[in-house]
């Protein structure tokens, strides 16, 4: 398993990514100062997105176009999917922003040999999830 989003597994027979790219921001305001450098000032955990970009060469084996409809499917709900890698490593709570398809490489029915796709995520939830998934079992110190 490459990642979970939810109950959706990421592996090579179903979608297969090949980089993950995650982009994190924090919120300050800004306040002038007479004579000086403006302050800032620390307003919290801003905006934090995922971007998996992969291909789908359905004829090898590696993914199925159908599993694009299915994140679709769930994009649908407007629910939120915890996303987790392989590792156990917990990203948060995310809604699924967009999904960008090409396909090419057309056979005589239509059918695509090639899809590029690109799935845009962007995170719900704040930290408290990331302090239950750290907590230490009861009884140790």
């Amino acid at each position: 398993m490459l990642m979970s989003l939810g109950q959706f597994i990421f592996r090579t027979s179903t979608l297969a990514f090949h980089e993950i790219q995650r982009q994190r921001a924090w919120n300050y305001a800004e306040n002038t100062v007479a004579f000086g450098r403006a302050k800032k000032q620390f307003m919290g955990a801003g905006a934090d997105s995922v971007t998996l970009p992969g291909l789908i060469y359905e004829e090898h084996g590696f993914g199925t176009r159908f599993a694009l409809d299915e994140l679709a499917g769930m994009a649908d709900t407007g629910q939120g999917f915890v996303l987790m890698d392989g590792s156990g490593y917990l990203y948060g709570i995310f809604v699924i922003d967009s999904i960008d398809e090409t396909k090419s490489i057309l056979i005589d029915n239509g059918v695509p040999r090639k899809v590029d796709y690109t799935l845009k995520l962007s995170r719900v939830d704040d930290e408290r999830i990331e302090m239950q998934s750290a907590a230490e079992p009861e009884g140790t110190v």
